[in-house]
């Protein structure tokens, strides 16, 4: 029981943590993410219409690996942040 609260809890602040962060993003990164929509506006309008249906595919595929990444790293953040808490407590790392 208290495991499964426990990943419940872990769900909900990675979560709540990455809603904060899409509610206040880094500027180079919008910047990047614009220029990247730019750029595959562009290459969309040379293509055949096969090709576009390729291109389709390979933003949904990036969207999803952004998306996993992201909670990837966040996870390992909070696994760390914890660790690092729990062993200052223990006198481990002071």
């Amino acid at each position: 029981m208290k495991n499964e609260a426990m990943k419940t809890a872990v769900d909900a602040f990675i979560l709540e943590r990455i809603n904060d962060c899409g509610r206040r993003p880094n500027e180079s990164l919008s910047d990047a993410i614009e220029q990247l929509s730019v750029c595959t506006d562009k290459l969309r309008n040379t293509l055949s219409a096969e090709q576009r249906i390729l291109l389709t595919d390979c933003e949904n595929a990036y969207s999803v690996t952004d998306g996993e990444t992201m909670n990837c790293y966040y996870r390992a953040g909070f696994s760390d942040a914890v660790l690092f808490l729990l062993g200052w407590r223990d006198s481990e790392w002071n």
